[in-house]
């Protein structure tokens, strides 16, 4: 049997980033467990807190406590991305060589939910993409695992020409045949 292709890298492929995120690990997932948590609680502190017996100050105390328990899960994923987001531009900016191509935290969680692709000029010629991609997983409760990508796109014209073209480039007469003047 040979390996899945699930795990298997294509070869046009080139993986910059790879990290994985729990179910739990959503910050409006982790507000609306600690709220009702944090309900739970009130309604035994009632009987012995009678300030929290109107329906007022069980709102403020169970939104105040929720939210200050929320805060931690949002710093670290805000941390996360922007970590991410850096390690990305970093390796577009080794590739490209062009500083323009910086992703912001904002466009690079956009590319994650969308799955667009970023289209990346190499020395003005087009031939990367940069995209996001969720690997499969067995299992709902598994971890989510996603890849910030690079793929080449290789040239329209094929092969032979792009080689004929940097040839070219490298040396006079490199690529082509000259006739020897008589």
């Amino acid at each position: 049997m040979g390996s899945s292709p699930i795990h298997e890298p294509r070869k046009n492929k080139v993986a910059l980033v790879r990290w994985t995120t729990k179910p739990g690990d959503n910050p409006v997932t982790r507000f609306v467990v600690f709220f009702i948590g944090v309900f739970a609680l009130c309604l035994i502190l009632m009987m012995f807190i009678p300030i929290l017996r109107s329906f007022g100050a069980v709102v403020l105390f169970t939104v105040f406590f929720a939210t200050l328990m929320t805060i931690p899960t949002v710093s670290d994923q805000r941390r996360l991305m922007q970590g991410l987001t850096k390690r990305v531009n970093d390796t577009v900016a080794e590739v490209t060589n062009t500083p323009a191509d910086q992703l912001s935290v904002k466009e690079f969680r956009r590319m994650v939910k969308s799955g667009e692709q970023l289209p990346l000029l190499v020395s003005g010629v087009p031939g990367l993409n940069l995209h996001m991609e969720r690997v499969a997983m067995a299992g709902k409760n598994s971890p989510e695992r996603w890849l910030a990508v690079l793929t080449v796109v290789p040239p329209e014209n094929g092969t032979a020409s792009f080689d004929r073209l940097v040839a070219a480039a490298i040396g006079p007469g490199s690529g082509t045949t000259r006739a020897n003047p008589s």
